[in-house]
């Protein structure tokens, strides 16, 4: 038996599609108040069979947080799939990011080692490595650093996999992945999407720097091949390309019919622009748009190395244009952008 956590997430619901199309019964956690209705919509956009391999789930209310539904979920459990986090740049997530990131990540690997657990696989980030190396590029060997220039979010990533690797020493199997920026259907409200609903209102502004940009069904295809190989206790950077946030902007509006970004941010408009949105922030209650994290991150050029995976794996991945054209494509077919 499997199990999957954050299975109602961008790549959880995308690996639950990979797992179930190879026939594989799984059991999926969630808490109470989830919805799977993106779920369905993934199965319904990709699946050959969306209502068997949906059949093929069983869900069970639980949360990462309390160790005694994990322990519940993981009963006859041979393997994990552990890709529950909380993903945010905002100030007010901090404390809520540790105890998900850092402690539900601690809870998973002890119920696991209780449990017996064969193997785990954990989704990290690329936010969890070290700055680049001497020549700029930056893979699993690049140390982390203690710098105030870290994202809360970093941090959380960085002590989860800490978790993990406790876990290794105390019995544990497991493999690390850190994909880069992730690109996939999704709510148009999370993650990288609500750059498709910008730049469909929109956008004149794209910042200088760049990052490393991933197809999610390649993260979802990337753990699979890792978790049914014999690598044990080990990491991977899994990034298809690194691209500047102009190129990428200008892919998706390319794929919209809008307009490409033409004026370039300076340092100056970024700084006015996070504390714009923070305030409004403060006014609406509501999470702001861009944080000082992301607008420092999207000055600063990254350059990512997946050389040890693809060396590993012999996987291929999704030319990151053809991405960006088949999400337009099915946010257009679908009015995705008028829900």
């Amino acid at each position: 038996m499997i199990l999957v956590t954050g299975g109602t997430g961008l790549v959880g619901s995308h690996l639950l599609q990979e797992l179930t199309s190879r026939g594989e019964r799984v059991r999926a956690l969630r808490r109470k108040s989830s919805n799977i209705d993106f779920v369905n919509h993934v199965f319904n956009t990709y699946a050959k069979d969306p209502e068997r391999q949906l059949g093929l789930i069983e869900w069970v209310d639980g949360d990462i947080l309390d160790i005694f539904s994990l322990e519940d979920a993981l009963e006859g459990v041979t393997q994990v799939y552990h890709n529950a986090a909380i993903v945010s740049f905002s100030p007010g997530d901090r404390e809520m990011m540790n105890k998900v990131n850092v402690g539900g990540t601690a809870n998973m690997v002890n119920a696991s080692i209780e449990k017996g657990v064969k193997k785990l696989c954990h989704l990290s980030s690329i936010a969890a490595l070290g700055r680049a190396n001497e020549d700029g590029t930056t893979d699993e060997t690049t140390d982390w650093v203690t710098s105030k220039n870290n994202s809360f979010y970093s941090i959380s990533k960085f002590n989860g996999e800490q978790e993990v690797w406790r876990g290794t020493v105390e019995g544990l199997d497991a493999v690390i992945i850190l994909p880069s920026v992730i690109l996939g259907l999704a709510d148009i409200g999370n993650s990288s999407m609500q750059l498709f609903n910008t730049v469909l209102k929109g956008l004149p502004f794209y910042t200088p720097g760049s990052n490393g940009f991933v197809d999610v069904r390649d993260i979802a295809l990337a753990q699979i091949v890792l978790m049914e190989s014999d690598v044990v206790n080990e990491k991977f950077v899994v990034s298809a390309e690194n691209l500047s946030y102009k190129e990428v902007l200008g892919m998706i509006a390319d794929g919209l019919g809008k307009r490409r970004p033409f004026i370039k941010v300076n340092q100056g408009m970024a700084m006015l622009s996070w504390n714009f949105f923070k305030v409004k922030s403060l006014l609406t209650g509501k999470s702001p748009i861009i944080t000082k994290e992301t607008a420092g991150t999207a000055m600063r050029a990254y350059h990512y190395s997946s050389k040890k995976f693809t060396s590993a794996s012999k996987m291929k991945f999704h030319r990151i244009e053809d991405t960006i054209s088949d999400l337009s494509r099915i946010f257009k077919d679908n009015n995705f952008f008028k829900k």
